[in-house]
């Protein structure tokens, strides 16, 4: 009998240890992968600022704000590098970390649509690096961290087609870019329909309906014979991310 009870004590002790093991692995994992997206919404936002500095090279906070950013971009790098155990991943952080150091250069640089494209190129290329880490590092969500994810993910975007934008502000104009940015209009508005869905609480649902309005009203200026109102749709889409990160902390609370 007491042979018998060791033995499921040991059970019970072995099924603990294995549940805290993978309750512990997936928390780092969410913790990655909320990084990760937070790597995608810089990389945009880094961009979108560059070209607007490059519009009003003046304006000494812009360029403040864009070597801030590239700082924090470097903070979410090395928190992923504290977490992941992936050598693929790892080595990816470690190309990260090499265009840090271009992007820094690219801004203390003189502004040119040479250099200019080169920024565009590298956020490019961290969206298309933290894509492979979201990959290697993803599980069946809850339907909380999917809304959290999906609000994360809404805001990056917005950062990403507002970067294309501006890079046709200042002459960097072709139809590869204006199909990524078309790309990137055509996901927020799959991304609304999941965020539409959503039971949300009559003070969220106004919030998330002003949002729906902004955005049908500001997509409609992202085509190429559009006016040229870059102060006006940064101000709008600044506005709309603040809803969506109403939203975040909303999904954050409830996980």
């Amino acid at each position: 009998m007491i042979i018998f009870i060791k033995k499921v004590i040991s059970i019970v002790f072995l099924i603990a240890v294995t549940i805290n093991f993978l309750s512990a692995s997936r928390r780092g994992d969410v913790q990655i992968i909320e990084a990760t997206e937070n790597i995608q919404y810089l990389s945009q936002k880094i961009a979108k600022d560059y070209f607007f500095f490059y519009y009003k090279q003046k304006d000494t906070i812009l360029k403040r704000r864009v070597n801030e950013n590239i700082e924090q971009l470097g903070l979410y790098i090395l928190e992923i590098e504290k977490r992941t155990q992936k050598v693929s991943t790892k080595n990816l952080l470690e190309y990260f970390k090499y265009q840090i150091d271009e992007m820094k250069k690219l801004v203390n640089d003189k502004m040119t649509l040479k250099n200019a494209q080169k920024m565009l190129d590298q956020s490019d290329a961290f969206l298309e690096g933290a894509k492979s880490i979201l990959h290697e590092h993803t599980y069946k969500f809850s339907e909380e961290e999917k809304m959290l994810m999906l609000s994360k993910k809404a805001q990056y975007l917005l950062e990403r087609v507002n970067s294309y934008y501006m890079a046709s502000q200042i002459g960097l104009r072709s139809d590869f870019k204006y199909k990524k940015m078309k790309s990137a209009i055509d996901e927020i508005d799959e991304v609304m329909k999941d965020i539409n869905h959503y039971q949300y609480l009559m003070i969220l649902k106004k919030r998330v309906d002003k949002f729906s309005e902004l955005w049908s009203l500001n997509r409609s200026f992202f085509n190429r014979d559009s006016l040229s109102i870059p102060c006006i749709l940064t101000d709008s889409i600044e506005y709309s991310q603040d809803i969506l990160v109403e939203l975040e902390e909303y999904h954050k609370k409830n996980l």
